[in-house]
């Protein structure tokens, strides 16, 4: 009896120490709302400005230590309004916890104020290099990270802002042998995380997977950041399947329903595609028409800097009874400082209209392309595409594009110019727009936001056309542009709608105004 109460009493004393050496998480949740009750509370009640900004900036620690960062963001927003009177210390802290919630611009005001007051302020001077490279102003963030590293060769934050920054703006390659430094030193959460990116970024699927499994995430930010890498990764190395619809019509008759489906893969290093395209085409001169097309495509990075590709299929126009053409595709890309440049020749049948695929035209194409991110706000394209056509007609068409980020983080919007220039030999009445020394001028927008699971694209443009066909001139006013929305349903499936449409000649077949819709369905496994 005497050892069975002496047993008891040892578990209830055990228990007890447990209990009061680690409160229950709940009891802890629990305390932690009551506080900020309270705090809130003393809010509604206190007079003077300093009073309220000290509570407002206690309030958003006491959220900050419940990982509600947006909402501490506007208690310390509010605290900084009533009250300059805080420390550079507390100030600073403040800043963090702004940029933390996506608030770049007052955490950068702050740590300007702060800078300011004290140039010498090195944990400022990191912040507000770390703060601007999540900003995307990632030419400013080199800059700070190269002004404090004169002063400290070896300051492992400077160095981790500068690699994260030439990153993002585009350049991995030049960030991989700074981030692989930090490692060989000690391990290091951001550096490693910095370096499964950018390993991923030039095609290196296997070491980004193979630097993502020793990723070690001890707090929600880092646990965050794991599950963004993992969602980019599965982007990247998984298969897909997909579906997709679309209807094309024009204001000269033309209608035509696109029905494809296709599957993603990869065998070693090299990423598969197979496709196949069902087209039913109608016009007003009772043309009724199909066409099928499969092709297989190969693509691969042979090197850090170098892909090629290539891919075969068959194509076959009418209902059967009708020849099969062989369609191929060989392209290669290489990359080159802050962008690429690439070229590709292919084969192809022209099957957008009932009466293209009634005369069963192939298409030889060339093409040739430069771009590059000049900054991180600055973007420019060239290219060059030759196409030969079988009915003895062939086009000459020159593209240039520059594009202007006003804003460069989400939602993303930017303002561009784009140039075209195209010219036919002839005009072969075959059904497709052949103009001779078409000439356009367009102004452009773009804006590309992401929301939980939701995601859209919208480009309009406006602009001037001119060309001659058949001997007359033309001149006119365009305009239209295009859009998608998409949610992601499950980690592993999403669905999109397409939209486009305007009186843009070059961009219908035949040359009229047009538009076009479709839905996409997407599977990875």
């Amino acid at each position: 009896m005497i050892r069975r109460l002496f047993s008891a009493a040892v578990l209830v004393t055990l228990f007890s120490l447990c209990y009061w050496a680690s409160p229950p998480a709940i009891a802890q949740e629990e305390g932690l709302e009551q506080a900020i009750k309270a705090k809130i509370d003393a809010i509604d009640k206190a007079k003077g400005d300093q009073e309220k900004a000290i509570l407002h900036k206690e309030l958003g620690d006491l959220l900050i230590s419940k990982d509600e960062v947006n909402k501490a963001a506007d208690e310390f927003l509010q605290a900084l309004s009533l009250y300059r009177g805080f420390s550079q210390d507390e100030r600073l802290q403040m800043a963090v916890y702004l940029s933390w919630a996506g608030k770049y611009n007052e955490a950068i005001n702050e740590l300007n104020v702060i800078l300011s007051e004290n140039p010498g302020n090195l944990k400022a001077q990191l912040q507000l290099a770390r703060t601007l490279s999540w900003a995307g102003k990632n030419e400013e963030a080199i800059r700070r990270a190269d002004s404090i590293l004169k002063e400290s060769p070896d300051n492992r934050d400077a160095l981790l802002i500068k690699a994260n920054a030439l990153s993002w703006k585009g350049s991995p390659r030049e960030a991989i042998p700074i981030y692989e430094a930090l490692l060989a030193e000690e391990e290091d959460f951001d550096a490693r995380l910095g370096l499964a990116r950018a390993y991923l970024a030039i095609g290196k699927r296997e070491a980004a997977l193979e630097n993502s499994r020793l990723l070690e995430p001890m707090y929600p930010y880092q646990k965050r950041e794991c599950d963004k890498l993992a969602d980019a990764l599965q982007k990247a190395t998984q298969s897909d399947v997909a579906t997709q619809f679309s209807h094309y019509h024009d204001s000269d008759g033309n209608d035509v329903n696109k029905y494809t489906a296709l599957c993603n893969f990869w065998i070693y290093n090299l990423k598969a595609d197979v496709q196949y395209t069902h087209t039913d085409a109608k016009d007003d001169d009772s043309r009724d028409n199909r066409a099928e097309e499969a092709r297989v495509n190969l693509y691969s990075k042979v090197t850090d800097s170098l892909g090629i590709g290539a891919g075969a299929g068959v194509a076959q126009a009418g209902d059967g009874d009708s020849d099969t053409f062989g369609t191929w595709n060989v392209r290669a890309d290489l990359d080159v400082y802050n962008g690429a440049l690439g070229g590709s020749v292919s084969r192809s049948l022209f099957s957008e209209t009932a009466e293209l695929i009634d005369n069963q035209i192939m298409v030889t194409t060339a093409n040739a392309y430069f771009f590059q991110n000049l900054t991180d706000r600055w973007f420019s394209s060239i290219s060059y595409t030759f196409r030969d056509y079988s009915d003895d007609n062939h086009s000459n068409d020159g593209q240039f594009l520059v594009r202007y980020a006003i804003f460069p983080q989400n939602p993303k919007v930017s303002l561009g110019y784009r140039f075209r220039y195209l010219n036919f030999e002839r005009q072969t009445r075959d059904g497709y727009f052949d103009p001779n020394d078409f000439i356009s001028n367009q102004a452009i927008a773009s804006l590309y936001c992401e929301r939980g699971k939701f995601y859209s694209y919208l480009e309009p443009y406006i602009g001037y056309q001119t060309f001659r066909r058949y001997g007359e001139d033309s001149s006119d006013l365009v305009g239209g542009g295009a859009g998608s929305v998409g949610i992601r349903v499950t980690k592993n499936l999403s669905v999109e709608a397409y939209a486009e449409g305007g009186s843009f000649s070059v961009e219908a077949a035949g040359g009229f105004s047009y538009y076009l819709v479709a839905a996409r369905l997407k599977l990875l496994f």
